[in-house]
């Protein structure tokens, strides 16, 4: 796959996009100008039209490309100060050098830029501090590899008005957008009439050059969209305001989905463990709180804790008939169960509530039952059901229990954002977080516990029983990412976000679980080794070679 700057000149050619002449967007009668933003005459009338015609806005001269545009200001030093106008430089060795304003043949703003494009070696020009990594050296390679004709533009496209506000009793002109290309169409205008006298073409010219900055950052800028307000007093468009709020971001990638979620990245604790199967978080997992287990996944849990507790309650029932007048067995439907849901989630207090049912005695009284649990320290102590704690089963064992079974199959897909590489989205397995301390047991959950079914876990969460005092039953709220992918995904444990959405289908699964240990998941794009170590070190070799080493034949 190839990738290059896009060419407007040949889109616009190749559509047979309509210019955009009049900053006008309404006329009297409240129909849209026939030549403005949201003309019937340029982009139709109909939804479809309406949707799919782009027009465009003549510059009448040459400007930087938005996206070239940002990089200069902010990674190429002084180069910025020549396009703004406060230097002023020659060309000297294929270097942009800096000198007075009074030196021989200085010149200054866009044209000098244009005028010795050819003449410039633009890796020189990039600061040797601005060179350490390797997604700095990637926008220089993006620097070096541009033709003049792509360096600058001379025409702006225009969104299709469908994508932005448009409301003719709406006197305000509309959204931040249209206000930019209103403002364009006008100062472009002007320029081409002859009304900028050269005291202030310079000056609006840069103006220009900042709309085109910020209509790149208010439509197609995936991260740094902004909320654009020009600060009062500032004549190179300043922009004020907070939210990264650019149509990319707001209506693709930053578009809240149904089951996902977002957490902070965590370090896994420290272990002792003997292999690397043992760690905390082993490769190609990702260790995830249970109430993000529970958004993610919530469908699932929904359908598994509404067959379970209805079970319990008839069997219930049917153990204690001579003592029930009335039971409703369908008291835990799908709406209770995600009623308890919500509370684990939102009401940590909660969460070791008792899972109770409600039935009338045969004298017609309100009585309540718990769903009792049994712990065992042994696997024998549990097949021959001695010595064992019998408990009230609380939200949170329901909760731990189904998600043993729900998600012994799935998968989540983790991103970080912002994506500059393929990798920055990855399948991971799970492994749940549930209490920070936990405990092996073996326990058994049933109305008649001898015919219960057996289970043993490592990791049960640790719930306490009679409020004994000074047991630690905090839950983990954050998630723990492997340190392997650290690297790739250009993240730290200073507070990165990571971003999940649940694998729901069987056949979605397997394939996920397939990419964990493909190629296209150990490598980069070059073949080189992806999971790095530049986060984690050399050590991260020595010690998987001490933990494997004996096991080598």
């Amino acid at each position: 796959m190839e990738l290059d700057i896009f060419n407007i000149d040949d889109f616009i050619k190749k559509n047979k996009c309509p210019e955009v002449t009049n900053g006008i967007f309404w006329n009297y009668d409240t129909t849209p100008t026939k030549d403005g933003l949201f003309s019937y005459e340029l982009f139709g009338t109909s939804d479809e039209e309406r949707k799919n015609i782009f027009g465009y806005i003549d510059l009448k001269g040459r400007y930087i490309h938005p996206l070239v545009y940002q990089l200069l200001l902010k990674r190429a030093g002084s180069i910025g100060g020549v396009i703004t106008g406060s230097k002023y430089a020659v060309i000297a060795d294929k270097k942009i050098k800096i000198v007075s304003p009074d030196s021989k043949d200085a010149e200054t703003g866009i044209d000098f830029l244009y005028n010795h494009y050819d003449e410039i070696n633009w890796i020189d020009e990039i600061e040797d501090a601005e060179i350490d990594s390797i997604d700095k050296k990637t926008r220089l390679k993006f620097l070096k590899s541009l033709d003049k004709n792509e360096f600058f533009v001379t025409k702006w496209l225009v969104l299709p008005p469908f994508y932005r506000a448009e409301s003719s009793t709406d006197r305000s002109m509309g959204d931040s957008i249209n206000k930019l290309y209103k403002e364009l169409i006008s100062r472009v205008r002007g320029m081409s009439l002859g009304f900028s006298f050269n005291i202030f073409g310079e000056e609006t010219r840069l103006r220009i050059q900042n709309i085109l900055r910020d209509l790149y950052l208010s439509s197609l800028a995936p991260v740094s969209g902004k909320n654009l307000i020009l600060e009062k007093g500032k004549t190179d468009g300043t922009l004020v305001g907070s939210g990264k709020t650019s149509m990319l971001r707001k209506h693709l990638l930053g578009k809240n989905i149904d089951w996902g979620a977002s957490s902070v990245i965590t370090s896994p604790p420290n272990s002792n463990a003997n292999t690397p199967d043992n760690k905390p978080v082993p490769f190609g997992y990702s260790a995830f709180p249970m109430a993000t287990l529970l958004s993610l996944f919530q469908p699932f849990y929904v359908q598994y804790c509404t067959d379970i507790l209805q079970s319990y309650t008839n069997n219930y029932a049917s153990d204690h008939a001579n003592d029930i007048k009335k039971i409703d067995i369908n008291q835990y439907n799908s709406d209770a169960v995600i009623t308890l849901i919500k509370r684990f989630i939102k009401a940590p207090n909660s969460r070791f509530t008792p899972i109770e049912f409600k039935y009338k005695t045969l004298d017609g009284k309100d009585a309540i039952a718990s769903a009792p649990i049994y712990e065992y320290k042994s696997e024998s102590d549990c097949k021959n059901s001695i010595n064992y704690i019998q408990r009230p089963m609380t939200l949170t064992d329901l909760l731990y229990l189904a998600s043993k079974v729900v998600l012994a199959d799935k998968h989540v897909y983790v991103t970080r954002f912002p994506i500059a590489n393929f990798q920055n989205i990855y399948p991971s397995r799970i492994k749940i977080l549930s209490t920070s301390k936990t405990k092996h047991v073996w326990i058994k959950v049933m109305s008649n516990e001898k015919n219960a079914e057996m289970l043993e876990d490592d990791n049960y969460p640790l719930i306490p029983f009679n409020k004994a005092p000074g047991v630690d039953n905090k839950f983990y709220d954050v998630m723990l990412c492997g340190n392997a992918y650290l690297d790739t995904l250009g993240g730290d444990y200073d507070g990165d976000m990571l971003y999940m959405r649940a694998v729901f289908t069987q056949e979605a699964n397997r394939e996920a679980d397939k990419i964990i240990y493909s190629k296209i998941n150990m490598l980069n794009s070059q073949g080189e080794p992806a999971r790095g170590l530049s986060k984690i070190g050399k050590e991260c070799v020595v010690s998987l070679y001490e933990l494997t080493k004996d096991a080598v034949v």
